[in-house]
């Protein structure tokens, strides 16, 4: 019964693929950050292994996010891209001037945080 269970699964998983991954960030390698950037792109800038990604503002504001993914540098961000290459960032992205949004990049979804601290009103 498990093993039944399990194709189930992976038939689903299949099958529902596209659906899932639909209007999903993905991600562009790229060795300088073009002009002109696209919503709904994560660019991974650097050579071999990316050493910053940029994004605009999944808020609509069309701002320009840059986020660096070295050791050294603090803040920094953690990329992982599962297996469907959706990214995934870590920590949250929180923008302190601006539009001021809050959101999490998880398996190529923006999640956006309700929480507002009292020092952010």
């Amino acid at each position: 019964m498990k093993k039944f269970a399990r194709k189930v699964v992976t038939v689903a998983r299949r099958l529902l693929r596209p659906w899932i991954t639909k209007n999903c960030w993905r991600t562009v390698s790229v060795d300088e950050l073009p002009d002109i950037l696209k919503q709904g792109s994560l660019y991974l800038i650097g050579e071999g292994t990316p050493w910053s990604v940029a994004l605009l503002c999944p808020c609509g504001c069309g701002d320009v996010i840059q986020l660096s993914l070295l050791d050294t540098d603090s803040p920094r961000w953690r990329l992982s891209l599962d297996g469907d290459k959706l990214p995934t960032l870590v920590p949250s992205i929180r923008r302190t001037k601006g539009c001021r949004s809050h959101f999490f990049l998880r398996r190529g979804r923006v999640i956006w945080s309700d929480r507002v601290t009292t020092s952010e009103q």
